[in-house]
């Protein structure tokens, strides 16, 4: 009887780790909204993509120098009928400081941050209604500490309603 309550305390005290872990996505939420107007083939569609960041975080910016950490990626997956050019995404100016965790200066976003990325249908992407999913590869870090760097799939719904006009 003796060793089951001595067993039963270790398991009681001992520590889970998975309580602790911190994962990029419970420091950052994600959410990326399309408009409800349809879009021509070959035509862009504006998406609102929000990164809530949780107080004492905070997220690199598209803009992030290659001599630290890595920095924040949109892009659309694989085999989709749409694409995004990186460059025509307008976001805010990022804060400029230094990073303790990298000890160089960082480019990163703090609180509720909403960028507009233009969401390119291809030209011979076909009518109806699609699901596309946006990837935010991020990097999470407080003033002690990083998480690793993560991919998030968000999916947006956009409509295609007719072929790409032809230039005359």
């Amino acid at each position: 009887m003796r060793r089951i309550l001595l067993v039963l305390l270790a398991l009681i005290l001992a520590p889970v780790p998975s309580l602790y872990a911190q994962r990029p996505t419970d420091v950052i939420k994600w959410s990326a909204k399309a408009p409800s107007t349809s879009v021509n083939a070959g035509g862009i569609v504006k998406v609102q993509l929000t990164a809530d960041v949780e107080e004492g975080w905070h997220l690199y910016a598209l803009t992030q120098p290659p001599d630290g950490p890595p920095p924040l990626m949109v892009a659309v997956a694989k085999g989709q009928p749409f694409s995004v050019n990186v460059k025509d995404i307008d976001a805010p100016a990022p804060t400029v400081a230094v990073d303790p965790n990298f000890n160089t200066e960082t480019q990163f976003y703090e609180g509720k941050t909403t960028m507009t990325v233009p969401l390119a249908a291809a030209r011979d992407a076909k009518a109806g209604k699609h699901t596309v999913p946006i990837e935010v590869t991020f990097q999470a870090c407080s003033d002690r500490m990083c998480l690793r760097p993560f991919t998030q799939a968000l999916p947006v719904d956009v409509t295609i309603t007719a072929g790409a006009r032809k230039e005359k």
